[in-house]
This record gives C-alpha cells, structure tokens and sequence, in this order.
C-alpha cells in the first residue's frame, strides 16, 4: 500500500505539473497576441528582475525543507519536521520582506537605471507583495512533498495558474488600451493575485494536516538554521549568479536593438518577438521531455558507484539516444511547418521565419538539458554550474559586439552560438567522466535520414492536399502526426529503433516511480 502511495503521488504531481505548463503555454500564446511584440518584450524584460528577485527571496530554502523535513518523516519525528518548517518560514519572510520592500520602495530607480525603460516601474510595485508569499507557499509545498502529501502541492499549482489567467483575461481589455505600461502591470498583479491564492491554499493544508495529526511529540532536533543554509546557499550560489548575469544580457540585448534601429519600440517588439513568442514556442517540447529526465535522474545517481559502471553506460547511452531521436523529430516538425505554426500561432509569418531559423538548435538544447541531469545525478554539479557562468558571460560579449551591428541577426546568432556552446561542454564532461562512447551512425545519421526522408513525404502531402483542403490548425495537426509516424517507421526499418528500446524505457520508468522527487524551483528559461 505505501509504494502504491508513493507511485500514485508521482503521477498526480507529474499530472498536475504538464497540466500546468500546458495551459500556460496556450495562455503565453493568447497574451502574446493580445499584448503585441513590443508589449510582450516589456513583460519579459520584467520577468528577467522578477527572476533575480525570486532567487533572493526564497534562496533554496524550500528546497532544504524537502530535503530534512523528508528525513524527519522517515525517521517518524513529525514535530522535528514541523520545527524545521517554522525556521524555514522564518528565514523565507525576512528574505522575501526585505527583498520586496527594497523592490517597492526603488522601482522608479531600478526601472530608470537597471531595466532602462520607465514603463517597467508600475509592475515592479504590484511584483513586490507577491515576494514573501511565493516564499512561505514555496516552503509548505517543500513540507507536503516530504511528507508524500502531494495532493495540496498539485491543487495549489494548479489554483493558481487558473486564477492568475483569469484575472488577467477579466481586466486586460481594460488597462491594456491605457498603454503597454498599463498592460504589464496588469499582468504582474495577476501572478501576485496567483501566488495569493497558492498561499491561502497552502496554509489551509497545512492547518487541516496539523489538526489531523493527533501524535504529540516534543521537538529535539537542533542547529536547524545552520542545516537549512548550509543546503540553501551552495544551490543559491549559482542560482544568483545565473539571474544576474541574464538580467543583465536581457537589458543589454534590447539596448544593442535600439542602438541598430534608433528606435525604442522597435527595439522593444524586436526582443518581445524572439524571447516573449519564438522562444516559448521552441521551448514548449523541451518542457514535456524535462519530465522524462527527472524521471530517470534518481535512476543514474543509484548506479553511480563503480560496481554498477557497465550498467550505468548503457542507460546513458539508451538516454541520448532517445534524446536525439526526439530532437531530430522537433527539427523535422519546427522545419516542416514554421510558416503554419508562426500564422497560426501569432499570425506572424516573421515569427515562424525565425522558428525555422533557431529550429536545428533543437538537438543540442535536448542534449543539454538530459547531460545536464545526468551530471547532476553522478555529483557533477559544479562543471554544470561553471560552464553556465562562462555561456553567461561569452553571451553578454556577443551581445556587447553582434547586436548593435547586426540587430535581431546578431541576436539569433548569439542563441545558436550559445547552446552550442554548452550542450558540446557538458557532452564532454560526461563522456570524459564515463568513458561513454558516441555512436554517431546510429544516434544521429540514421534519425538525419529519417528526418529527411519523412520531410519530403509531408511536403508533398501538404502541397497536394492538407493546407488546400483542410483549415490550418487541422492541417497541422494532421501533418504532425504523419510526419511523427512516418520517422518512427522509417527508424524502425533501417534498424535505428526496436521493440528492444521501447521495452527498455518502459521497464525504467517502472523502476523510477518508486522515487517521489520534489519539484524544482520556479524556472525561468534561458532563451
């Protein structure tokens, strides 16, 4: 009955999470629409601060909370856990308060000096309260998830992206038309609305989980601030330094596009086209694999020891080639359809020229994102984190020298330049640390061929029939799913895939639910 417990958990919590980020998703793209390019560049310029001030506010402490609060249960001592959930309250509040008063009391300044535009200063008001709460809701959702009570984690996520949207859409149509400087704050105050209701949501859980529990139990566990700090800050390290690097590289970008068109709303809509809708888009199916690599992550870190080392070669190997096959399939796809998926979308036919031009990166940000994890998982976080520095810092001097010459151009080529970068670092850490070798033939030729091969087949049916004949959005729909089937076939037939692999990804996910992780902390996503 527990391990049905603990697998029934993971799912709800899987669940909710792709629901999440799914009708997220479709609401980033109805906001784009309604907000326009240059509306929507000046919310993701917000939303760079908005990740700086996140990371200080909450430091990792929820994290830490997870982490020792799980061992207490373990261990049966639930007043120890909840000794450790009211110091990690108490740090979150005087972090999160002190970041959020600074915040409310200089956004004229920090709008003006550090985001460089003035419309920014309202929403930096409204961003502010929602500081401390995402901070306590961050900590009791650390505290259900080591108590295996995933019920009000998945509930609260949930709550909250549906009131957040729908406080938007009520009152958009009317702030919006006042100008983009209304717009945004409108938007801002519905994440803060959002991150409300995740916290009333939050505390009644956590009331009714303390009137449930009928064991009283003195608390004995000491040095509980040095145990939650000691976790919190080593991840928070590399976590500030990431946000303000980006911060700093987003500001940059929209002052090198100003530079190259003398215009500041151009320049604005410029970066609001490419990191607030091309990006998004792109990213979506990297958002859908994330889940399969946290999946398999706790899967490497128990074969990590040298007696498991044949083993752990092949899970590897099994993993990347996987990756690259879906990779190579979100080319095919971005490739086949950019024009459709940029009309459809946003009704921007710039906007799909660019998603083809940034669709082969595809591959190499698949590949990042799983050696990552699998680097974490044998305890190589630290090439992680100093390879992110240094594409952090080689990213804001291809800013400093591409954009201003050669505006979006420069832009684009900073991004390919950038993931190339570090999906090849942190592929040869992990074939140097493992002794992995890379078969190229039967990752990458092979699904090449396929890809190519199931792109001439859909372009024909298309040109011959499915956007003559059909509306778009059904057109598309059909298209991906012949083009999906027709790789698989041809991968099949020239013997890139078999049953044997299916199998084996089956029998992994089986042997990984037993696992139930805490979520990660809000991500804000790297263009």
């Amino acid at each position: 009955m527990r391990k049905k417990n603990i697998i029934m958990g993971t799912l709800i919590l899987s669940a909710s999470s792709i629901f999440v980020r799914m009708i997220g998703f479709v609401f980033r793209v109805w906001l784009s629409n309604t907000m326009g390019a240059e509306g929507i560049g000046v919310y993701s310029l917000i939303m760079s601060l908005y990740g700086v001030c996140a990371t200080l506010a909450t430091s990792g402490i929820s994290g830490g909370v997870a982490k020792l609060a799980a061992k207490e249960f373990a261990e049966g001592h639930a007043a120890n856990a909840r000794r450790i959930l009211g110091r990690a309250l108490t740090l979150s509040m005087m972090l999160s308060c002190t970041v959020g008063i600074l915040l409310f009391a200089f956004a004229q300044p920090v709008a003006i000096y550090v985001l460089r535009d003035v419309r920014t200063a309202l929403s930096l008001k409204y961003l502010a309260p929602g500081l401390p709460m995402m901070a306590v809701s961050g900590c009791l959702r650390g505290y259900f998830i080591a108590q295996r009570k995933v019920g009000n984690p998945a509930c609260s996520q949930v709550l909250e992206q549906l009131c957040k949207m729908a406080f938007i859409m009520a009152l958009i149509a009317y702030w919006l038309p006042r100008g983009v400087e209304y717009g945004c704050a409108i938007v801002i105050l519905g994440i803060t609305v959002g991150e409300l209701v995740c916290l009333i949501t939050s505390l009644l859980g956590y009331v009714r989980d303390k009137r449930q529990s009928r064991r009283r139990e003195r608390a004995e566990i000491r040095g509980v601030t040095k145990s939650l700090l000691s976790f919190a800050l080593p991840v928070s390290a590399g976590s500030y330094v990431r946000s303000i690097l980006r911060l700093w590289e987003d500001v940059l970008v929209i002052s090198g596009l100003k530079s190259f068109s003398g215009r500041q709303d151009t320049a604005t809509g410029t970066y609001g086209m490419i990191k607030g809708m091309v990006m998004p888009l792109l990213l979506f199916p990297l958002q859908l694999l994330s889940a399969f690599v946290v999946t398999l992550t706790p899967e490497i870190s128990r074969m990590s020891g040298p007696a498991n080392r044949a083993r752990l070669d092949r899970t590897i190997a099994r993993i990347l080639q996987f990756t690259t096959i879906i990779g190579i399939l979100i080319v095919c796809i971005f490739m086949s359809f950019s024009y459709e998926m940029g009309m459809m979308v946003y009704k921007s036919a710039e906007a799909g020229e660019m998603l083809r031009l940034l669709s082969w990166l595809c591959p190499f940000m698949c590949v990042e994102t799983v050696t990552v994890s699998i680097l974490q998982g044998l305890g190589e976080q630290v090439s992680s984190l100093r390879y992110n520095v240094i594409d952090c810092l080689l990213r804001i001097a291809m800013v400093f020298v591409l954009v201003p010459r050669w505006g979006a151009n420069g832009f684009l080529v900073m991004v390919m330049a950038s993931n190339l970068f570090t999906s090849v670092l942190n592929l040869n850490r992990l074939v140097k640390i493992t002794g992995l070798k890379l078969r190229i033939g039967e990752w990458v030729v092979k699904p090449v061929l396929a890809a190519m091969a199931s792109c001439q087949i859909i372009r024909v049916i298309c040109n011959f029939y499915l956007f003559e004949q059909l509306p778009m959005w059904l057109g598309l729909s059909v298209g991906i799913a012949v083009i999906t089937c027709v790789y698989i076939v041809v991968l099949f037939s020239i013997g890139a895939l078999s049953f044997e692999d299916f199998s084996w990804i089956t029998e992994q996910l089986k042997s990984t639910r037993g696992t139930l992780k805490a979520e990660p902390e809000k991500s804000y996503y790297r263009v």
